[in-house]
């Protein structure tokens, strides 16, 4: 993923990616991410939770303006409820 990430970074697309590990972040090295403390497949958070899902998003969208250092991860505040 931080390779197409790169790609797109270049050609002028920002990019953000969503993880779990965060060693797997710090090696990849994408552009920006977000790291949750989700499992994994749940990004997102819990299924049904839409609210949360939505800050989620909003979260990551904030993220793309203001994250300004290249290989920032960023920490969402969010844990797991089940």
């Amino acid at each position: 993923m931080g390779l197409i990430q790169r790609i797109a970074e270049e050609a002028g697309i920002p990019t953000i990616s969503m993880g779990n590990m965060a060693d797997r972040m710090e090696r990849i090295k994408p552009p920006r991410a977000l790291l949750v403390k989700f499992p994994r497949g749940s990004m997102m958070g819990e299924p049904g939770n839409v609210e949360r899902q939505r800050r989620i998003i909003l979260d990551a969208l904030n993220a793309l303006k203001t994250m300004k250092t290249p290989g920032a991860i960023q920490e969402l505040p969010y844990a797991w409820k089940r």
